[in-house]
């Protein structure tokens, strides 16, 4: 019998097949391996659930960024840019280039393009999920040269206008016009160094997208139209119509011009005023504002839906006879003589605009039979709310600008000479003289230019025009003579 330590009998243990005599003696198997191994690989699936959830919010949230933009257009998660109306457009505010200069010439670099990734980013959304201001700029510009877009560029076809604005020379625009291929050559062809593109906060929503420091300190904004709209030129046929642009290559980024080609548009532009003639050295003159403009000017052709119209575009008044006291519709630019006048917006607290040296005053009333474009009229009394002038005001309204309000001309007007679609009216000197302001009016001349279709008053007729059926002033001009011409645009349709 076998003893243990203590001395006491132990029972012998069988060896019998499926028995060990050590079973006893084997310590219970642990788990502790496999509950480490399932720790560490719940920590990397929450891990790499939190790094999903990160970069899913990061690619959301930045469309702007080439890798982000390529995702979400993939995943179809970007809406395509939108056409908007000039009746749905987002809320924004319309900046001239001084307060452009004020505003964003203070950043530094970073804060630029950190200000550019937020503008371009509620642009690639179409200005949704924001609360921001849409900044639209207006104003007069000079186009420097226009070049060609390509598949290298962020926008794929169209064409991109360098302009610089003849308000502040330290502005550059980059004006952006997406087009399909076919139009493209028409674009060239119209966009021309040294045509006037005035941008009017009636008419166009230029929605800037980027903002640049140049090395020698001179801001370049890039600019869409987000109305996407036609355009054609005051002196030449032809129109392009512009589209919304589709598979953007984020990596090329903005601006769309380099330092490289917009030196090279400087120098193109100062071999043209030498060309012309309007180099300010022997112009005699400080600055570009004092030097007379090309003619040529690039206008809108308008199209967006009225307030209270569902048509696609506004519709053409019914031509009628004009009777001894013809009702008129209000007009917009008009161009009287040779310089086809368009409108120059400027917004509220900016420097007024000056008089355009070299104005022309004829010595009699004319006025050129040219085409005409279509733009919203309204019901008397519906149109948007403005100021209202008269003409004893003008002259004063001449000096100062129209400092971008809506202003309104109303009285009592004789027809001197008409043409097909366009008016030069003078005030009524009868009631002028009973009213003892004949001396401020009678310098004062109102080139009036109606919609396509409808027919002026013809010349001697006399009418007036109250609060309910204006004509909306578009630009004033005083000339070295001291001849004062307002040209006005008819907004309201007769009844």
């Amino acid at each position: 019998m076998a003893f243990d330590s203590r001395g006491r009998g132990r029972r012998p243990v069988s060896r019998s097949a499926g028995f060990s005599s050590f079973d006893d003696d084997e310590p219970p198997r642990s788990g502790g391996g496999n509950l480490f191994l399932w720790t560490i690989i719940l920590l990397l699936l929450v891990g790499f659930a939190l790094f999903c959830w990160i970069f899913s919010f990061y690619v959301f949230g930045h469309p702007e960024k080439s890798f982000s933009y390529s995702i979400l257009t993939k995943l179809k998660k970007l809406e395509p840019l939108k056409r908007f109306e000039i009746t749905a457009a987002p809320r924004g505010e319309f900046l001239t280039a001084n307060q452009l200069a004020d505003r964003y010439g203070r950043m530094t670099d970073r804060e630029l393009e950190r200000a550019s990734e937020v503008l371009l980013r509620n642009y690639l959304r179409n200005y949704k999920l924001t609360q921001d201001r849409v900044p639209y700029i207006v104003g007069s510009f000079n186009i420097l040269d226009s070049y060609e877009l390509n598949d290298k560029n962020l926008f794929p076809s169209g064409v991109v206008a360098l302009a610089q604005s003849t308000e502040n020379g330290g502005v550059l625009l980059e004006h952006v016009f997406t087009a399909n291929k076919e139009d493209v050559l028409t674009l060239q062809r119209m966009l021309l160094t040294g045509l006037d593109l005035k941008l009017d906060r009636t008419l166009d929503l230029s929605a800037i997208i980027n903002v640049k420091r140049l090395k020698d300190g001179r801001l370049q904004f890039t600019a869409v139209p987000i109305l996407y709209g036609s355009y054609a030129s005051s002196t030449g046929p032809g129109t392009f119509s512009l589209t919304p642009p589709t598979n953007l290559d984020m990596a090329s980024g903005l601006p769309v011009l380099d330092d490289k080609m917009v030196a090279e548009a400087n120098q193109k532009y100062s071999s043209y005023r030498l060309r012309v003639g309007l180099d300010n050295t022997k112009a005699g003159t400080a600055g570009n504002t004092n030097v007379r403009r090309p003619q040529a000017q690039l206008v809108r052709v308008e199209r967006p839906k009225l307030a209270d119209e569902s048509a696609e575009t506004p519709p053409i008044p019914t031509p009628t006879p004009a009777p001894a006291e013809p009702q008129v519709k209000p007009a917009v630019p008009v161009i009287a003589g040779a310089e086809p006048p368009t409108p120059t917006p400027t917004e509220a607290g900016a420097s007024p605009t000056p008089a355009f040296a070299g104005t022309p005053t004829p010595s009699q009333e004319s006025i050129a039979n040219t085409g005409s474009g279509n733009w919203p009229t309204y019901s008397p009394g519906q149109m948007p709310r403005g100021r209202l002038s008269n003409i004893p005001d003008m002259t004063e309204l001449a000096g100062r600008g129209l400092a971008g309000e809506r202003i309104y001309l109303q009285g009592n007007f004789v027809v001197t000479a008409a043409g097909q679609n366009r008016a030069v009216l003078r005030a009524n000197s009868g009631l002028s003289e009973t009213l003892g302001i004949g001396g401020k009016s009678s310098n004062t001349r109102i080139i009036v230019e109606y919609p396509s279709g409808t027919k002026p008053p013809t010349e001697g007729a006399t009418f007036s025009r109250d609060s309910r059926r204006p004509f909306l002033i578009t630009d004033v001009r005083k000339g070295t003579d001291g001849q004062v011409n307002v040209y006005v645009r008819e907004v309201t349709r007769g009844q």
